[in-house]
């Protein structure tokens, strides 16, 4: 592995690292608790010329089922932690979790950040995809970034990632290690309420207890990705090990024998016949980690 000086894991098994529990092993896994631990992992992948992911909660990926040939990357330490600083600003390394950060906000009165008790990854990877939900997202919270490369790191505006519908300037060769959420002071009780009517409404609406992942599609403008997958007939409709979820048509579930294969099948079946019957065509939202070139869109069928 080169002069790598993180802790690395040779042969990791990704799938673990998913909530949809599906992929085979990464060749090289570098656990970063600094800055400059990141952008040293990507400088050795660029001089390699090997494809670099970066592993958060893996809430919204797809680990293809031969795994990677390259390195993932996974923030920890530092990078994974979350603090109060001043009186508005909740300072979140790119690997804590977003929800955990939520509850921290709460509980010290700053408000702004309930949605985000809904999407189940890290603050790194929400950032970089702009996550959002409940007509919110990151973009409206969101103060500045780190952002480390293979030449160091470097603290961004919001404005400066051009932030827009779950997409951001962030490439795949960066790292979002770092953020900055500036929010507003609130009443204790009052957020601590609202994010239970959020986790009451989330527990009533999607799936609960399965292996998923968040929202399979976005949602095309005006209408609901859920809505016209479930005018098809395809909810608990199943491929292999794994079915749209019965409870939300923009969920997959995946059952113990289901592999990646299974999971991007369906992704094809929903966009067709969402299409055959006279819809738009579906844009991925979950991501997909290829064996040879990193995160990108997942590999869906052309649909004209």
């Amino acid at each position: 592995m080169g002069d790598l000086r993180s802790p690395v894991q040779r042969d990791a098994p990704l799938a673990p690292l998913t909530s949809i529990r599906v992929g085979g092993p990464a060749d090289a896994l570098a656990i970063c608790a600094s800055f400059a631990s990141v952008s040293q992992a990507l400088a050795w992948a660029a001089d390699a010329g090997k494809p670099v992911a970066v592993v958060g909660k893996g809430s919204n990926l797809i680990v293809d089922d031969a795994g990677v040939r390259g390195l993932v990357i996974r923030l920890a330490g530092r990078l994974s932690s979350i603090s109060v600083r001043g009186e508005r600003t909740l300072w979140c390394g790119g690997g804590a979790s977003l929800p955990r950060a939520v509850q921290r906000a709460a509980a010290a009165g700053l408000s702004g950040l309930e949605f985000g008790a809904s999407i189940p990854g890290t603050v790194g990877g929400a950032v970089a995809m702009n996550a959002g939900a409940y007509s919110s997202d990151l973009s409206q919270v969101l103060d500045w970034a780190v952002v480390c490369d293979a030449t160091g790191r470097r603290k961004v505006g919001r404005d400066d990632l051009a932030m827009g519908y779950r997409t951001t300037s962030v490439q795949g060769d960066q790292v979002v290690a770092a953020v900055g959420f500036l929010l507003q002071p609130g009443d204790a009780d009052a957020i601590r309420e609202r994010l239970a009517e959020l986790r009451s409404h989330r527990r009533s609406t999607q799936p609960q207890g399965v292996r998923t992942f968040g929202s399979v599609f976005t949602n095309p403008e005006g209408d609901s990705a859920g809505r016209l997958i479930e005018a098809t007939g395809l909810k608990g409709h199943a491929i292999g090990g794994a079915r749209i979820s019965p409870v939300h048509a923009n969920f997959i579930e995946a059952g113990p024998d289901a592999s990646a294969r299974d999971v991007i099948a369906l992704m094809d079946e929903a966009r067709r016949r969402v299409r055959d019957a006279g819809g738009p065509v579906l844009h991925a939202e979950v991501r997909y980690l290829h064996p040879e070139w990193g995160i990108g869109a997942p590999p869906l069928a052309e649909i004209a």
